[in-house]
Parts: structure tokens; sequence; C-alpha cells
């Protein structure tokens, strides 16, 4: 089984290659340097530069793999969700190679592929809770089975990765923010500042907009009395964050009684929630965290999904 990926979701043009159970490249390009200018991704920009890109990236990845590209056997790619613009680049592109090859093709949904990055390295163990934070999703997913995912709560509007970003261009710290922030929050002290617990309740879901208000209100108070120490502003909102996705897993973990829970997309690389999912093993309860490399968006993840469901649905390369 020889699987090419395509990942075009946002900000980085991905393609990995699978073959028989092993990612053999997961080539990636970032577009965070031409973004950081405007402070944020533009869709347009990133739709341009996942076209200029590609040939570049796939090329990289099909000599690193050592793969001919008439070794293909099926192509996978990012049909949903992600900037529309940027989706539809890695369609045409996905539609060309497969009607080229003559291989079946797979519109696969970008999150279940961060899901299944955790599956990369790591056997699944059923019920599995996978908590997925990310720039544009906060969501706790339970499944049963391999491809069967029930999203159990949601963020209600900002996403975790979401509100690292606009805190970070807050207080001044570029873009973007949640690796700024984290590295800041790991020199800082706590007891300075006081943020609420957002959406503090007993549901699965999630808000991070009251916590962005009580930030920016902090903000404005604080510069009109002294100058804000920023190691331990970044690291009691941190806290903030992490405890409110560690309270709502421990909750889910308790109702529903998970063998596994793993820790998801692309915020999964902040290194304070890393160790507090990481804390939550016992004997009973094993957790799985993908590798760094597989946590932000890319094509493995892609692949790995793509891998399930050619195995799940019987899909033949004649299909």
């Amino acid at each position: 089984m020889v699987i090419i990926a395509i990942e075009t979701s946002c900000d980085e043009t991905s393609v990995a290659i699978f073959k028989n159970g092993k990612i053999l490249a997961n080539i990636i390009s970032s577009q965070i340097k031409e973004h950081t200018k405007y402070g944020g991704v533009v869709p347009e920009l990133a739709s341009r530069l996942h076209l200029k890109n590609f040939s570049y990236v796939l090329s990289e990845a099909l000599e690193k793999a050592n793969i001919k590209i008439i070794e293909l056997q099926y192509i996978a790619y990012t049909a949903k969700p992600g900037l529309i613009g940027a989706l539809h680049i890695g369609k045409i592109i996905a539609e060309t190679l497969a009607n080229y090859l003559n291989i079946p093709i797979l519109p696969l949904n970008h999150l279940y592929g961060h899901i299944y990055a955790s599956a990369i390295d790591n056997d699944f163990l059923f019920p599995l809770l996978a908590a997925l934070v990310s720039g544009g999703h906060t969501q706790l997913i339970l499944m049963k089975k391999h491809l069967d995912f029930e999203i159990l709560g949601s963020t209600l509007d900002d996403a975790i990765g979401e509100c690292y970003d606009k805190v970070a261009r807050m207080l001044d710290l570029g873009y973007p923010g949640g690796p700024i922030i984290d590295k800041l929050a790991s020199a800082g002290e706590l007891g300075q500042y006081h943020f609420p617990l957002p959406l503090n309740d007993n549901s699965y879901n999630f808000s991070f907009s009251g916590l962005k208000s009580a930030v920016a209100n902090l903000i404005v108070k604080e510069q009109l009395n002294t100058k804000i120490k920023l190691s331990n502003f970044c690291a009691t909102f941190q806290k903030t964050c992490v405890d409110i996705i560690m309270r709502k897993t421990k909750l889910a973990i308790k109702n529903f009684q998970p063998q596994k829970v793993t820790l998801v997309g692309g915020v999964s690389a902040n290194s304070a929630l890393r160790t507090a999912i990481l804390n939550l093993a016992t004997t009973n309860l094993k957790v799985i965290i993908p590798e760094l490399e597989y946590c932000t968006d890319n094509a493995a993840m892609i692949a790995r999904l793509a891998a399930q469901e050619i195995l799940e649905n019987n899909i033949k390369e004649g299909d």
C-alpha cells in the first residue's frame, strides 16, 4: 500500500508518502514568515503560496521516500475544514494526480487526521478520548472504534489557539502567539495576576472569548498603573487555559472511562498542556501524544487516516 497525502488546509503546504505502515516522508513548507508581517494568516496569500510551493514539496517528498510517482497507489487530501481557497488548491492537485495516475482518491477530514497523528507511532485502544486543541478548533471526541468519532463538546466561540494568538497580539508579542507565550510562561511565576476560569461548568464545551476579554481589561488596567510583568502574565494566562482543558478532559474520563487518552492538534505542542495530559496516565489509563512534527498541520496524519480508511472500507486500487 503506497499512499501520497496532501495537506493544504491553512498555512502549511505538506506532502507525505506512506508505505506498508510507515511514513517514508513528511515534507512541510511553512508560510509563517510570509504571514507574520500581517499578524495572522491571509487566506488569499496562503492559496497563492500553496500553488507556488507544491511542486517543490512534492519533489522533495518523492525523493526522500525513494518512490517514483508511478508507484503511488492511493492519493488522499484534506477536504475540510480549513481555508476555502487553500483547500481548493489541494483538491485540484489531488484530482489532477489521481486522474493522471488512475488511482483512487480519498477526500478526508483535517480534524480526524489530527487524531490519527497519534496512531502513527502508537496503537489505539478503545474507548479512546481525544482532546483536540488547535488554532481553529477545541473539541473533546470519543471513539469507540476506528473511524467512529463522537463529538462530546466543542468551543462555543474562540478556539484555544486563536485565543493564544489574540492575547499575544494584545501584548505585542508577535505571531504565532502560542510558542511565544509558552516560552515566556515557562519563566514566569503565578500569583501576581488572576483570570476567571472560562465556562467552568459540567458540560464538555469550551469558551475562550470571556478569557480574552478579561485579559484585555487587565492589560488596560495594568498599563495605567505599571509595566506588565510579561512572564508572570503569560504564566497565569497559560495556566488558566490548561486548567479548563484539563477540567473538561477529566470530566469526560470520569464519565466515559476510556482506555486511552490522546492530545492532538497544533496546541498539543504546548509544553504545559503536554505535561498535564501525560500526568493523567495510570495503570488503567494510557496517554499518548503525537511527536512534535505531527502536532501541527502535516500530511503524515492525513496519510495515516487514509490508511485506516482503506483498511476499514476495503478500498481497492481499481476503485
